[in-house]
């Protein structure tokens, strides 16, 4: 089925995502005492509790949704439905999107446990294109919320369409229904047994989610305004404001603490200690949703010395130069890189397991700063080698113009812990900036020239600025002058990881073969 089928039935056919010994899986993690309860409402699950929010990113499901929503996609609700033998949910449509514009808000209904092609959802097709609720007709009827039979709804549906009629996809556990979240939709469960499924709901960050008010679920409704609900950026970026964005929960398997936005300035150049060759200076550690094990700190190496021989480890790193200059030496790199030099404002990217260390060639100490990571969810078919990279250096391809500035593209590529690694080079001019916006991914900022205000702070040069995923954050040159820094961005690969909090064995499966998924997803939205 095509895009353009969905956005004219208002949904898919049914995709396998899970086994379903992987679905029970999750209801295990679910159900343990350990997991914490949802953020704000029923709804917020995805955004306090892993297993949940690992499903909800899962590759197959962010394919889908990225498809057909476009790049910038949230997640605002995720929650566990049972239904007891025999008990019905009413049509309705969904109450929060109900006001938003066609095409904005996609719903995902997962079979858990106990789901059968008779007790899944009924839906009616093109009914999220009639600008109308089931809950509005009803009440145009005289009728209460469990009073509409399905013939009356199909009968109500065809007055605004008349191919509208009654479907009901065959859908069993570990597979995932998809469709539309105006469109009218009802569950019977016939099955015998309790019946779980997992309802997760994403939407365009431009579109205002609000909690409604449970009292009044027939038309019209009505929402609370505060609290708005915790969003979370799965895909790309939100640049309107209109919603609440939290962080996603952390897995309990992260090195150290959870990360948030932080600031932190370099005194460059940095001073050795006492009579040591080699000084470190910690900046942070910990993990963040995307990325498990996080590390920067910044270093002082004494001229002619090296912190160690070459070594190797499966971390990858990226570290730039601050001040002095250094001499790299890479046994496994051809020459003439396996004894580049680096000065301020170069920097390399080591991948996992290449040797490398380096030495001081200048006469005075060389400072310089290092990123290492690890999360070990994927291997890139095509990962990121090593590279030597320098912000000084111009090119007119990758080179951009904004409002805020210019950007010049340094790399971009995945690697075996991240689906895409990529920086760039950004020179704002005095007076300019964005306002807060969220991502869906990992963001560390290094500064080179002039001043930039952000997350109430004035920086100066040699600053490192990080902003986890899903953390609101602007910025803007508050100084005299261009300002000119460094951006890394770091996409998690979110392909099933391990949550050591629930012991029940791996919760999702590892993918091996993203380029397989990728395809299986363009089979789907063509068919």
């Amino acid at each position: 089925m095509s895009s353009a089928q969905f956005a004219e039935l208002g949904y898919l056919t049914p995709v396998t995502v899970l086994t379903a010994e992987q679905a029970h899986t999750f209801l295990r993690a679910a159900f343990d005492p350990r997991t914490p309860p949802p953020l704000d409402w029923h709804k917020g699950h995805a955004v306090s509790a892993r297993p949940f929010y690992e499903i909800a990113t899962h590759p197959t499901l962010i394919d889908i949704v990225t498809r057909l929503l476009g790049d910038d996609v949230m997640l605002w609700g995720a929650q566990l439905l049972a239904r007891e033998p025999g008990l019905a949910h009413p049509w309705h449509s969904d109450i929060e999107p109900s006001v938003a514009p066609p095409g904005k808000t996609v719903t995902v209904w997962m079979g858990i446990e106990h789901t059968t092609a008779e007790s899944s959802l009924l839906l009616v097709p093109h009914s999220h294109r009639f600008g109308v609720t089931v809950q509005e007709a009803r009440s145009r009827a005289g009728q209460r919320r469990a009073e509409a039979t399905t013939e009356q709804v199909v009968k109500w549906a065809a007055e605004y369409d008349p191919r509208a009629t009654m479907v009901q996809p065959a859908v069993t556990d570990g597979m995932a229904l998809v469709f539309d979240g105006q469109l009218w939709h009802h569950s019977n469960n016939v099955s015998g047994k309790t019946r779980r499924a997992l309802l997760l709901q994403y939407a365009t960050p431009d579109v205002p989610m609000r909690i409604p008010d449970l009292n009044y679920l027939e038309w019209p409704f009505r929402h609370i305004s505060v609290p708005k609900p915790g969003c979370i950026m799965v895909s790309g970026s939100d640049k309107s404001g209109v919603n609440r964005f939290v962080p996603p929960p952390i897995s309990a398997s992260a090195g150290g603490s959870q990360l948030g936005c932080r600031v932190y300035t370099i005194d460059v150049p940095l001073a050795p200690d006492g009579d040591k060759a080699w000084t470190s200076y910690k900046i942070f550690k910990g993990g963040t949703a995307g990325v498990r094990k996080w590390t920067c700190h910044a270093s002082v190496l004494t001229p002619n010395q090296s912190p160690h021989p070459p070594h190797q480890h499966k971390e990858e790193e990226l570290l730039m130069v601050l001040d002095g200059e250094v001499e790299l030496e890479l046994p496994q790199a051809p020459a003439p890189l396996g004894n580049a030099r680096l000065t301020r404002g170069q920097f390399v990217f080591y991948p996992p397991d290449f040797p490398h260390t380096l030495r001081t060639v200048s006469p005075t100490p060389a400072s310089y700063l290092m990123f290492k990571w690890q999360d070990g969810a994927t291997t890139s078919q095509s990962p990121l080698a090593f590279g030597r990279f320098d912000v000084a250096l111009s090119s007119a391809d990758g080179q951009s113009q904004g409002p805020h500035g210019s950007r010049q593209r340094l790399f971009s590529g995945a690697t075996p812990n991240l689906s895409k690694l990529s920086g760039h080079v950004s020179t704002m001019p005095p007076g300019a900036g964005y306002e807060p916006h969220a991502d869906a991914y990992d963001v560390a900022i290094v500064t080179l020239e002039g001043e930039i205000e952000t997350l109430g702070e004035t920086v100066g040069p040699n600053s490192v600025i990080f902003y986890p995923a899903g953390q609101p954050h602007g910025m803007r040159n508050a100084g005299s002058t261009p300002a000119k820094y460094v951006v890394f961005e770091f996409h998690s690969a979110r392909i099933a990881a391990d949550n050591a909090t629930h012991t029940e064995a791996t919760l999702l499966a590892k993918v091996t073969d993203p380029v397989r998924w990728k395809r299986r997803i363009k089979q789907l939205l063509t068919r």
